[in-house]
């Protein structure tokens, strides 16, 4: 009796052993291999994410780039006329080169770009561009504007176009015609003013309207709050 049950131990610990050697392969040739395809795979996962978060911010830079250079094109050539925005530009160069804003006048569309010529008996100049009117490329359209302005001598009106065709916005001079003064016989006689016709185009793109929404702000003078914009004598408070 003693004899027979004295062999369990023996296979217990056989069957343990063989359970043990299971399991061990088991982990080795199964488990292990997919523990280290999972680390693989979540290396792969952390690498993809990082990628993803560097396209992320290179794509929200190229975007403030973008949105920048689309807004730095259109101070140059906007979506819109903006009349008022040229009308400032003129009054610019109007204060800089010490001249006088007589009239100005707009016109939407094509336009000839050249303003008819004038004489006198002293002799009318005229000064243009080129002999064909400018043509802008298409989806573009233009704004002509007619100056009548007056500046003490020939160095201001230089002057004023210069800082025409300096401005931040494109603007092409057309045609300028001046009629110049008579010639001085003697000291005492004062010197008139210089009364020139200038042609002035800018353009506008309005068909791209995807880039309405980045209209830039216009630098407009704050108003000045005065309840009376004319010079006059405030009433006696005696009366």
């Amino acid at each position: 009796m003693m004899g027979r049950f004295g062999k369990w131990p023996l296979v217990f610990t056989g069957v343990f052993l063989l359970a043990a050697l299971l399991f061990a392969a088991f982990y080795v040739f199964v488990l292990m291999p997919r523990y280290e395809q999972m680390d693989r795979l979540e290396a792969v996962v952390q690498s993809e994410k990082n990628v993803l978060a560097a396209m992320k911010k290179q794509a929200a830079g190229n975007r403030e780039e973008t949105a920048e250079s689309l807004a730095a094109l259109q101070r140059k050539v906007p979506v819109r006329p903006f009349a008022d925005q040229l009308l400032l530009a003129f009054q610019k160069a109007e204060y800089i080169s010490d001249s006088r804003l007589l009239s100005v006048s707009f016109a939407e569309g094509q336009g000839t770009g050249e303003s008819p010529s004038q004489g006198n008996a002293n002799g009318a100049e005229s000064k243009a561009s080129g002999d064909k009117a400018l043509i802008p490329p298409s989806g573009i359209q233009s704004i002509t504007a007619q100056l009548t302005v007056e500046s003490p001598s020939y160095y201001q009106l230089e002057r004023f176009l210069e800082v025409l065709e300096h401005s931040e916005r494109i603007l092409a001079v057309e045609g300028l015609t001046f009629t110049g003064p008579p010639e001085l016989t003697s000291t005492a006689v004062d010197v008139q003013p210089l009364a020139y016709s200038i042609n002035v185009r800018a353009f506008y793109a309005p068909q791209l309207e995807k880039w309405k929404q980045l209209i830039p702000i216009r630098d407009v003078p704050p108003p000045s709050g005065k309840d009376n914009p004319l010079v006059e004598m405030a009433p006696s408070s005696d009366r």
